[in-house]
C-alpha cells in the first residue's frame, strides 16, 4: 500500500479565505474548533504514514 498523502506536504490547513468563500451547507454545523481538530488529524495520519514507512524501510534494509 502507497503513500495516501504527497511527500513533503506537512501544512494541510484549509485557507481561510476558501472556508468563508465555499458555502454549500455541507458543513455549516461545523465550527473553527471542529475544523482545526480535523485537520490537525490529516496531519497527524500523514506523519504516521511517514514514521510507518521510515520503520518498513528500515526493518527491509536490515535483512
Amino acid at each position: 500500500m502507497g503513500n495516501v498523502f504527497p511527500p513533503g506536504t506537512s501544512d494541510t490547513r484549509i485557507p481561510e479565505s476558501r472556508l468563508r468563500d465555499d458555502d454549500d451547507g455541507f458543513d455549516s454545523d461545523l465550527n473553527t474548533d471542529m475544523i482545526m481538530l480535523l485537520e490537525e488529524n490529516a496531519r497527524l495520519r500523514a506523519l504516521v504514514t511517514q514514521l510507518s514507512s521510515l520503520v518498513l524501510k528500515h526493518v527491509v534494509d536490515q535483512k
